[in-house]
C-alpha cells in the first residue's frame, strides 16, 4: 500500500478505524504510543491545529517521518478546519496527516478534496442496522418516520448509517432503486447541514 501525505479514513466502526490506523503507522515504521514523532489530537480547536503545524516544522527525533493523527476530525469546527488546509495541501517532506471520521459530511469540501479517502465497510461482525424501507405507502412510511426522535444529531447519525448500509447494498447488487434511495439520503443529510428542521429532512426521505 502506498500512503498519500494526507489520508481520510471514513468508518462508523471505531474498531475498524483503530485497526486501519495501526496498519498505516506500521507501514511508516511508527507506533501509536511513546512516539515523539507522532502528534495526536486530543482537543479539537484552533490552538491544537497551530501546535500541530509547529510540530510539522520541526525535524523528526527517532523516525524518518512525522505524523499528525486526528482520530475524530469531524469534531473540528470550521475555523480549525480552515487553519488545517495548508498543512493538508503541503505537509512537507516525509510528513503525513491521518484523519478519521464517522460522518464526513461534517468536514469542509476543501478538507476532503485534499485527502486520499479510505472508506471502511462494516465487517460481518459489526453492528448491523435494518434498512429503512420506502414501500410506496406514504401513510405506512410516515408512521415509521414519526417513531424516531427529532434530535438533529441523532437523525443525522441515523441517516449517515443508512447511507453506509445502502452503499454496501449497492456495491453488492447495483439497482436503480437503491441508487435513488442513496441520492435521497444524501439530499436529506445536506438539508440538515443547511439548518433545515431535521424532521423535515427526514420527511423528505420518505415523501419525495
Amino acid at each position: 500500500m502506498s500512503l498519500f501525505p494526507s489520508t481520510l479514513i471514513i468508518s462508523s466502526s471505531p474498531e475498524n478505524t483503530e485497526n486501519k490506523i495501526k496498519e498505516m503507522l506500521s507501514e511508516l515504521h511508527h507506533q501509536l504510543t511513546n512516539n515523539p514523532d507522532l502528534f495526536l489530537f486530543e482537543e479539537y480547536n484552533i490552538a491544537t491545529v497551530r501546535q500541530a503545524k509547529k510540530f510539522l516544522s520541526q525535524k523528526p527525533f527517532n523516525h524518518d517521518s512525522k505524523i499528525i493523527l486526528i482520530p475524530q476530525a469531524d469534531n473540528l469546527n470550521s475555523e480549525s478546519q480552515n487553519a488545517l488546509l495548508k498543512s493538508l495541501e503541503e505537509p512537507g517532506d516525509n510528513n503525513y496527516l491521518i484523519l478519521a471520521v464517522s460522518n464526513p459530511t461534517r468536514l469542509l469540501a476543501t478538507i476532503t478534496s485534499r485527502c486520499q479517502k479510505i472508506r471502511l465497510l462494516s465487517s460481518s461482525n459489526s453492528e448491523k442496522i435494518d434498512l429503512w424501507p420506502i414501500t410506496g405507502n406514504l401513510k405506512k412510511d410516515l408512521d415509521f418516520s414519526t417513531t424516531l426522535a427529532i434530535d438533529k444529531d441523532q437523525i443525522k447519525s441515523l441517516l449517515q448509517k443508512q447511507l453506509e448500509q445502502y452503499h454496501q447494498s449497492f456495491a453488492k447488487n447495483p439497482q436503480k432503486a437503491t441508487a435513488k434511495i442513496i441520492k435521497k439520503l444524501i439530499k436529506s443529510i445536506n438539508l440538515i447541514d443547511s439548518n433545515v428542521d431535521p424532521k423535515s429532512a427526514l420527511d423528505y426521505f420518505f415523501l419525495k
